[in-house]
């Protein structure tokens, strides 16, 4: 009977607690107003990764606001975005313009793989 409370406080606590909703775009301080750069990588697997350093390198050139503005999620914090970006493993490089998502390029690519659609998704105004 003494531990009757305690359970239920220890329950009202648990639910709550577990509707506490957290948005995770909003976690990244995604600007919807500019087009911006999201980049999943592994820094455990770098070496598979090269095309994707070389292609930022390149659109750097072109693009140093954007570039600059790039969010980086790392490995151990990606898999709470994978959903929302639909995304299933890193690397991978997203440009997103309010809310909606125009190039997405993951896994294996070439650097001119990803550097074109960037490019061309960046140049438009």
């Amino acid at each position: 009977m003494k531990g009757l409370p305690l359970l239920f406080i220890a329950s009202l606590l648990f639910i709550t607690s577990s509707c506490n909703h957290v948005d995770s775009k909003k976690d990244l301080n995604i600007d919807q107003n500019i087009k911006q750069l999201i980049f999943f990588t592994d820094d455990q697997a770098y070496e598979q990764e090269v095309s994707y350093y070389d292609a930022i390198i390149e659109l750097k050139k072109d693009f140093p606001i954007d570039i600059k503005n790039m969010k980086i999620i790392t490995a151990k914090n990606a898999r709470k975005y994978y959903d929302q970006f639909d995304i299933d493993r890193c690397p991978a490089i997203l440009l997103v313009y309010n809310d909606q998502i125009l190039v997405k390029v993951k896994g294996e690519a070439t650097k001119e793989q990803i550097v074109a659609p960037i490019n061309s998704a960046l140049e438009k105004k």
